[in-house]
């Protein structure tokens, strides 16, 4: 009977060996995984600066016209209290607004704190009043209980002085229902569900340029482990431009309209860096440069050239 007894007792002991190796699997496997995507801290305030920079290079009837556009913004965030209905409010607004534009000849400048100052040839003096309105605009994005972006508000009361005609292309760039698409799409970057260090997920951004330019980007995503910065503990993610397409949907009376466009990518990394107990993005940066050939109407006249595109930007939040 003893040896049927110590036999008993040993598979009970396997089991219990068995177990507990499983219950620490399990712990160190719900350990290693996280919900990467922030939460929004309820009466918290934020600044940011961003840098934006596009290079471009059109290459047309063997000549190269080359514009560069250089933005630094200070952009302030707010989140409100939670309502009764548990919604949470939540108002971006721009604090300071430099751009410099360069075209084939001409520097153009915008500063928010001189925001009168003419341009240097009339016909550019819409492009600053699309900066001007663009340096005071604010938007209020609300949330419901559950964390999802319902509406925006403030978009379209920003747009309201400028000409009808300059209104209406801006609308698809900056308009409630253009900010809430971008904001949305922007969120979705981020997996909602648990991910462990060095798993990867794809998603493909929209972004609406001027003139009716639609840019759409798929990028792979990785999940890099976590990083120390002083004495905080963030998040890393990296990424990798995998494909791009650019179409126009022109405005109308539009002068220049590119019909088709081939690109591909040349280079194009970013890197994403939360910090997950302030529920917020620290870093944010991604370059993309795109190269092929485009396909263009200029006055009715059809032209094939070559484009080398580069965008990048950078957020960063101010310590």
């Amino acid at each position: 009977g003893g040896s049927r007894m110590s036999r008993f007792l040993c598979s009970r002991i396997n089991l219990i060996l068995l177990s507990a190796s499983v219950a620490l699997l399990i712990a160190s496997a719900a350990e290693a995984q996280v919900v990467l995507k922030p939460k929004h801290q309820p009466n918290t305030q934020q600044i940011f600066n961003v840098e934006n920079t596009t290079k471009q290079i059109l290459t047309l009837n063997g000549m190269d016209i080359e514009t560069e556009s250089v933005q630094f913004i200070i952009a302030e965030s707010s989140v409100g209290a939670r309502a009764d209905d548990g919604s949470l409010r939540v108002s971006d607004s721009i604090k300071k607004l430099q751009q410099e534009l360069t075209f084939p000849g001409i520097k153009l400048s915008f500063d928010s704190s001189n925001p009168d100052k003419k341009a240097p040839l009339p016909q550019l003096e819409p492009v600053l009043d699309v900066l001007r309105v663009i340096s005071k605009s604010r938007y209020t994005f609300v949330y419901d209980k559950s964390d999802k972006l319902q509406k925006v508000e403030g978009a379209n009361e920003s747009l309201k002085d400028l000409e009808p005609a300059v209104r209406k292309s801006l609308e698809a760039q900056l308009g409630a229902e253009a900010l809430l698409k971008q904001k949305k799409n922007e969120s979705g970057r981020i997996v909602a569900k648990a991910v462990r260090k060095g798993e990867q997920w794809e998603h493909t951004s929209i972004q609406q340029l001027e003139a009716g330019q639609t840019l759409t980007v798929k990028h792979r995503y990785t999940y890099t482990g976590t990083v120390t910065r002083g004495k905080d503990t963030l998040h890393r993610i990296t990424s990798k431009a995998l494909e791009v397409t650019l179409t126009q949907d022109a405005p109308e009376g539009s002068p220049s309209k590119i019909i088709a466009s081939k690109l591909k990518i040349a280079k194009g990394t970013g890197e994403i860096l939360i910090d997950l107990k302030n529920g917020v993005i620290v870093l944010d940066s991604v370059s993309t440069q795109m190269t092929g050939t485009v396909k263009l109407e200029i006055n009715g006249m059809t032209f094939d050239a070559t484009l080398d595109l580069t965008i990048a930007t950078k957020s960063q939040l101010q310590q």
